[in-house]
């Protein structure tokens, strides 16, 4: 699953109702941190010309509460392209060690900034049947609150939207209301597309 995300993403009305059912799981708390995600826009290639977008570049920068900030920039590709239903993503992450002068290149190369995301994000992990899930509880700055699940595991595209699929069910039946699907992304959201 090397480059390839699995996720499912909602909105949440009570994020104290989600700790606590996830605690009673079994999940462990993996940590807390600030992100601010910088989304670019391609300057050859136009991510928002179709309907769905489907393609993203983001610059983040993420504050651990216990720990040094870090930079990374990822290129994330849902497919299939342009399908309001994408069942998984091409991803490609990499560490970035100067985070200013990353930002500076894209300005030079003419990628225009799209939209920033700030969210305050916890993480936790819980073993699904089929393999680790990530689960992150986002609280995002002019958004609200959301949950996302998102397979860890090296298993196959097949074993990791079953892991997930498990998370959230297992979710589900502890009686925890999830709210909406999001199926495009904050920075989507952010922009007022529907």
């Amino acid at each position: 699953m090397h480059h390839t995300e699995v996720e499912r993403k909602f909105a949440i009305l009570e994020p104290g109702q989600m700790r606590t059912c996830l605690a009673r799981l079994g999940a462990v708390v993996a940590g807390t941190s600030r992100q601010v995600d910088v989304y670019y826009n391609h300057p050859a290639r136009d991510f928002l010309q179709r309907d769905v977008v489907s393609e993203w570049l983001r610059l983040r920068l993420e504050n651990p509460e216990d720990g040094l900030a870090k930079s990374s920039i990822n290129f994330k590709r849902w497919l299939p392209i342009g399908s309001a239903e994408a069942t998984h993503a091409d991803e490609f992450e990499s560490q970035v060690a100067d985070r200013e002068a990353v930002a500076r290149l894209l300005k030079e190369l003419d990628f225009q900034e799209l939209v920033t995301v700030n969210k305050q994000r916890e993480r936790w992990r819980l073993q699904s049947p089929s393999g680790p899930v990530e689960i992150a509880l986002d609280e995002v700055e002019g958004l609200g609150t959301f949950v996302e699940f998102e397979y860890e595991g090296d298993g196959e595209l097949d074993v990791a939207e079953q892991a997930v699929e498990e998370a959230v069910g297992r979710v589900v039946s502890q009686g925890v209301a999830l709210g909406q699907r999001d199926r495009r992304g904050y920075p989507y959201l952010l922009l007022g597309r529907e």
